[in-house]
Parts: structure tokens; C-alpha cells; sequence
């Protein structure tokens, strides 16, 4: 603006402005604020509220979307440790990333408390179960932390997949289904900010410890993980000698393979008793899908993988790992999910065994035949942003129309593990012929409705391999 001097002469009065580089760290770090005390708030206002999973991963979302582009999003010291540990972003940064993330989680608890106790109602904050102990709770914290950092870096940490619109979508309905399937076993914080604040407030000291390590080292177990299968972001040749570099391309598929059959059926496991369960399990998936398509496809599932066998997309050898590493990550969660809560884990059974194969078979063609459809990049090689919902729904749709019935499996790998760790063999033939029919009818259907399309280019695949 200007001014007129006693003279009559015309000054520009001094404009404030913040240093360049305060100005560079301050938005970043207002954001880091902003969306986990949003979080942290809505924990808060949640403590009775049967969708309170809902309404955090929700909130999530949304800030996710909203703070993306202005400081990734973290809003979780594991995830900034994670972040970090990958080299995408320096450790002076990251260390005011976790100063604003744990404030904003101490005033989001100070305003929960005082608007929560004027209405007489108590302030939501995760707390372990009395039933459980510190160590599942630490597991539960550790294992849930992990999948949220890998999908994290995933969908929003790798150069190729920058301009994604579903990374918002992948990040939130993680945080959703790990709060259905083990909020009652260590509060489902998965983030030591969230564990920090909101317990303090309210005078309680007892776990915190639990919010700390338990995630912290799932944030750099993921990043560790995420290093070693995405060798073309961090030019793993120049770290490891040839042979090793390639044995780890190799296998970076099935391992994505293990680890998203597993968080899928630990899940399912884990939330089957629950209203939010079926909800829970489709979210999953659509994480899971989102998370990984890039590295193995994301198929969870040897029906799925045999639909995709049975169109001439992959070869016998692949496919056969693939089935493999299904069947160890399922294993694997149904071990963990019978250490967690014993007899009481949920498992699919049967209500009607004709019934059963047919709903079994003919849901696990939905689902085949929406993977198949969606699943392929498109011609310019890009991924859509749909595909993992389109994907997740459908499963969902099927639990919810006969989980009664067959018990919703589509899926050999999740039919065959769970069912075993509570002792039930009866119906495991159920669970491996009905969904491989319906596997491969969808592979034939698909063949007739898209007959000029490969699902996947093999040559083109061998040749962008080096004639491997």
C-alpha cells in the first residue's frame, strides 16, 4: 500500500514476508498438524460409536487427499520413519514432521477431552485389551503398521505411480480394516502420535511404549521391504551384486503375492464376528490390490491366478508360485490369527453344501471375471484408478450375500488355511473346487467377451526383461 509523507512524497510501506526456507518448512509442517489432529479428533469423538472405524478411516481419506501434495501425508511418525528410511525425505525434516504430528495429537486431545466431558461422555483412545496382553497387542501394532507404511510407499512413494487418484482410497481403508480386525485386541493406533496424545490426556501412561516400538518397526520394516522389491527406484544394481539383484526381481512378485494373502485372510479372520466385517475384508483388498498391482498383479487367490493361467497370461511355473505363496501368507494368518484369539478366530463354513458350491463358485467368477476386466493397464501402460475397487467390492458383495452360506471364502488359499487352524477339514473341497470352476469359467467368459485383448503381453513382458 502506499503512503504520503508530511512532504508529500510517496513511500511503499515494508511488505512482511517469511524467510524462503520458513516459508518452505512452515507449510509442510502446518499440514503434518492440520491432518492428524483430524485424525487424533475424530478418535477421540468415536470412543462409543460402533462405526468409529469407519469414520477414522474416513477422516483419513480425506485428509490424505487434502495434504498429499503439500507434505505426502504422513500425519505418523511410523510413516515419516518409513518415508525417511527410503531416502524420500532428509531426517531433519522428518524429525519436525514428528514434533508437529505428536502436538497435534496432545491438542486434538485436549479438545476431544473438554468438548467430550461437557456432553458427560468419555474421550476416545486406544488402549490394550485386558484379555490380550502386551505382546499381541505389540504383534497386532507391528503387523498393522507395516502394511499401512508398505501401502504408503506404494501407492504414494514410488516415481512411477505419482499421479495416481486412488492412493488417498488405498492409505485410508488400511487404517479402516486394521481397526475392525484388531481394535479390539491393541486399539488399532498403528501410529505412535495417535498412541501418544490421546492416552496421556486423559492420564493414562501405561502402553505408549506398546504405539512406539510395535509400529516404529513396521514403518522400517516396510521401507526395508519396499527397497527390496522396487529395484527400479533405487537402482538395486549399484548395491547388489547381479545375481542378487535378480534373484530379487524374481521374487518380489510372490512375496507381494504372501504378504496380501495374508493381511486378506487375517482380515477376514480377525472381523468375521463384526457388523463391519465384510466391509472390512473388501477395504482390505482394495488396499492390497492398489498396493501391489504394479509388482505381481495382485491376485491373492489361486482361483484368480488360474483364471489368468487359463487366458494364456502367465506361465505354468509363475502361476504355480503364485499358488504357493497364496497358500503360505493364508497359512501364516491363520497361525497368527489362532495365537491372537484361539477358538474364538473366525474361519468360513458351510450352512448348505449344494448351496455352498454354487454360491462359492459363481461369486468367485464374479470376482475373476472383475479382475480380469479391470486389472489390465491400459494402452498406454498406466494404471486405472478403479480397478482395486472394483475388485474389493465385489468380494465384499459376495460375503455380504452368502457369508451365511458358505461362509464368503472365494478362495482356496483362505478356505483351506483358516478352517485348518480351528481343526475343520470337512469342507475344505469345497472351498478349492467351487471357486477353481468359477476361476476358470470366468477365464472362458472373458475370452468371448474381450477376444481381441491379452490380459497380459507375455512376449512383450519377455522381451522388457532382456529376453530372460
Amino acid at each position: 500500500p502506499e503512503q504520503r509523507s508530511m512532504a508529500g512524497e510517496e513511500k511503499t510501506a515494508p511488505e512482511f514476508s517469511l524467510p524462503p526456507w520458513l516459508l518452505t518448512m512452515a507449510r509442510p509442517l502446518a499440514m503434518e498438524f492440520i491432518g492428524t489432529f483430524f485424525l487424533c479428533l475424530t478418535i477421540a469423538m468415536n470412543a462409543d460409536s460402533s462405526l468409529a472405524p469407519l469414520g477414522v478411516g474416513g477422516v483419513l481419506i480425506a485428509m490424505v487427499f487434502m495434504g498429499g501434495k503439500v507434505s505426502g501425508a504422513h500425519y505418523n511418525p511410523a510413516v515419516t520413519l518409513a518415508v525417511a528410511l527410503c531416502g524420500k525425505i532428509d531426517w531433519v525434516k522428518a524429525g519436525f514432521y514428528v514434533i508437529a504430528q505428536v502436538a497435534a495429537s496432545f491438542v486434538a486431545g485436549i479438545v476431544g477431552a473438554i468438548v467430550a466431558g461437557s456432553l458427560g461422555r468419555p474421550a476416545g483412545y486406544p488402549t490394550v485389551s485386558a484379555t490380550s496382553g502386551p505382546f499381541s497387542a505389540l504383534l497386532c501394532e507391528f503387523l498393522f503398521t507395516f502394511i499401512l507404511a508398505k501401502v504408503v510407499l506404494n501407492v504414494a512413494g514410488h516415481s512411477k505411480r505419482e499421479n495416481n487418484s486412488f492412493f488417498g482410497l488405498a492409505i485410508g481403508l488400511t487404517v479402516f480394516a486394521g481397526a475392525v480386525a484388531v481394535g479390539g485386541v491393541s486399539g488399532a493406533a498403528l501410529n505412535p502420535a495417535v498412541g501418544t496424545g490421546l492416552p496421556m490426556v486423559q492420564g493414562d501412561f501405561s502402553y505408549f511404549w506398546i504405539y512406539w516400538i510395535g509400529p516404529g518397526l513396521g514403518g522400517a520394516t516396510a521401507a526395508l521391504l519396499f527397497w527390496a522389491t522396487n529395484g527400479d527406484e533405487f537402482a538395486l544394481e549399484y548395491y547388489m551384486p547381479a545375481m542378487a539383484t535378480k534373484l530379487v526381481k524374481d521374487i518380489s512378485p510372490y512375496l507381494m503375492e504372501g504378504i496380501g494373502t495374508f493381511f486378506l485372510t487375517m482380515v477376514a479372520s480377525m472381523s468375521s464376528s463384526q457388523p463391519l466385517g465384510p466391509l472390512a475384508v473388501g477395504a482390505i483388498l482394495i488396499a492390497m490390490v492398489f498396493m501391489s498391482g504394479h509388482v505381481s498383479g495382485s491376485h491373492f487367490n489361486p482361483a484368480v491366478t488360474a483364471a489368468v493361467y487359463s487366458n494364456k497370461a502367465m506361465e505354468l511355473k509363475t502361476a504355480s508360485f503364485y499358488v504357493l505363496s497364496q497358500l503360505i501368507g493364508a497359512l501364516l494368518a491363520g497361525m497368527v490369527s489362532y495365537f491372537l484369539a484361539g477358538y474364538d478366530m473366525g474361519y468360513p463354513t458351510v450352512s448348505s453344501i449344494p448351496a455352498a458350491i454354487l454360491m462359492e463358485m459363481l461369486f468367485t467368477f464374479a470376482l475373476a471375471i472383475t479382475v480380469l476386466h479391470t486389472g489390465k493397464p491400459s494402452d498406454e501402460g498406466t494404471e486405472n484408478s478403479y480397478y482395486g475397487l472394483a475388485i474389493g467390492m465385489t468380494v465384499f458383495a459376495g460375503i455380504t450375500a452368502c457369508g451365511d452360506i458358505s461362509g464368503g471364502a472365494f478362495n482356496p488359499a483362505l478356505g483351506t488355511a483358516l478352517p485348518l487352524f480351528r481343526g475343520e477339514f470337512i469342507y475344505l473341497w469345497i472351498y478349492w473346487l467351487a471357486p477353481l470352476v468359477g476361476g476358470v469359467a470366468a477365464a472362458g467368459v472373458y475370452a468371448i467377451t474381450k477376444p481381441d485383448e491379452v490380459y497380459i503381453d507375455l512376449e512383450a513382458e519377455r522381451k522388457s526383461k532382456g529376453g530372460e
